[in-house]
């Protein structure tokens, strides 16, 4: 089936469905008064709109872990399954039939680390087991703070093939894997340092928590499958040996530092000393 049909099938609370928040025509979206959107993002969408009218969004669609996923298994980030219902979100999702062809363009709204989530969400949309498995080469994913950048991504959907127009994409965050490990483990300590005093401040952080867990995750998935599809490290690094390329894989995954679930729900605070060492904030939750 293709992405159009697919994303055209989901249901919104307008088609008393709760698939996603939004699901219909760009220019519909735009002319909603109660949406907060980022301007980067609106003069984006706006310009998309205007270029290709029949162009449609789908918004925070919502889906599951695919606990039966081999990289998901190989990982092994147990907190994930923790999660109840559909707690991966795709913030926008532009998608068009045009000249006979189905496109769709991931968006996610720009952060230092944003382009490591785009990614993330792309192996978790594409992976084996997904309903969008045989629409890989029609879906690319984009995380920029340049509404220009976005639009020729969106135009390029239809003119380049989507596995090059990604590694294009890709191109302008890292060089080589060596630079996405080294983002991925610094995104990751990020979060860790940040995470109890944002939590520490919620009343219900039940959210939150889901938040972060599921961008660990991505962070692992990331550093798991980047890894495992390039065939330059297989043969260069590994001597075309697979086996020996997952179990490097999987060591790179495991170099992700996370704040355990129970951990999160237990934190009543931040302090320099738990900002240290997971030791310190285990003491101190």
């Amino acid at each position: 089936m293709a992405i159009t049909a697919i994303l055209n099938s989901k249901l919104d609370s307008n088609n008393n469905g709760d698939d996603c928040t939004f699901n219909g025509y760009l220019e519909d979206y735009l002319n909603m008064e109660n949406i907060e959107l980022d301007p980067v993002l609106r003069n984006a969408f706006a310009e998309i709109q205007a270029n290709a009218v029949d162009t449609k969004i789908c918004v925070g669609l919502r889906s599951e872990i695919n606990n039966d996923a081999i990289s998901n298994q190989i990982i092994r980030y147990k907190d994930v399954f923790k999660l109840n219902g559909k707690p991966l979100i795709y913030p926008y999702i532009l998608y068009l039939t045009q000249d006979e062809q189905d496109r769709a363009l991931l968006v996610v709204p720009f952060s230092k680390f944003g382009f490591i989530k785009a990614k993330g969400l792309y192996y978790c949309m594409t992976e084996p087991g997904s309903e969008f498995i045989d629409c890989k080469n029609e879906i690319v994913a984009i995380c920029s703070d340049s509404a220009d950048a976005i639009v020729k991504a969106f135009g390029s959907l239809f003119s380049q093939r989507a596995g090059a127009l990604q590694r294009n994409i890709d191109g302008r965050y890292f060089r080589n894997y060596d630079e996405l490990k080294a983002a991925a483990v610094e995104a990751a300590e990020t979060l860790k340092k940040e995470a109890p005093a944002v939590l520490s401040a919620l009343e219900d952080r039940t959210e939150q928590i889901y938040e972060y867990v599921v961008n660990w995750f991505l962070l692992k998935k990331v550093l798991y499958v980047q890894y495992m599809v390039n065939k330059n490290i297989l043969n260069s690094v590994h001597e075309g040996n697979v086996k020996k390329q997952r179990n490097q894989a999987k060591l790179n995954a495991d170099d992700i530092t996370f704040m355990s679930y129970s951990e999160m729900w237990r934190t009543t605070g931040v302090t320099e000393e738990a900002e240290s060492s997971e030791e310190t904030v285990a003491e101190t939750a």
